[in-house]
């Protein structure tokens, strides 16, 4: 069983502290499918705080990733840093990311 799928399989048990192993992986397509596993269990803390600590990545890709998966997470902590980024983010897409999670977030 390859990487990617063992991120789904944690997924579906709602393995975040396991996914989070996976994020920094050297694999792009690795550390982009735990990312996205984590944005669908975005209210846990772990998947919460390790997709805040990747807004902030060298790649826009992971940071683009990061924001959206973080739209459907709910907090003032989350918003305020999303916010922070947004004022000092250059890229396009991640700055439209960046616009669509902050409107889809849980209030």
């Amino acid at each position: 069983m390859g990487k990617i799928e063992k991120i789904g399989k944690l997924a579906e048990k709602g393995k975040a502290e396991k996914i989070v192993a996976f994020v920094r992986d050297k694999d792009k397509q690795v550390s982009l499918a735990a990312i996205t596993a984590l944005g669908k269990m975005a209210d846990n803390e772990d998947a919460k705080n390790t997709l805040v600590s990747m807004v902030e990545n060298e790649d826009a890709d992971i940071r683009r990733a990061a924001v959206t998966s973080l739209g459907g997470a709910s907090g003032s902590y989350v918003e305020t840093r999303l916010r922070y980024c947004l004022a000092n983010e250059k890229d396009p897409q991640v700055l439209a990311a960046l616009r669509k999670a902050l409107e889809g977030m849980k209030k």
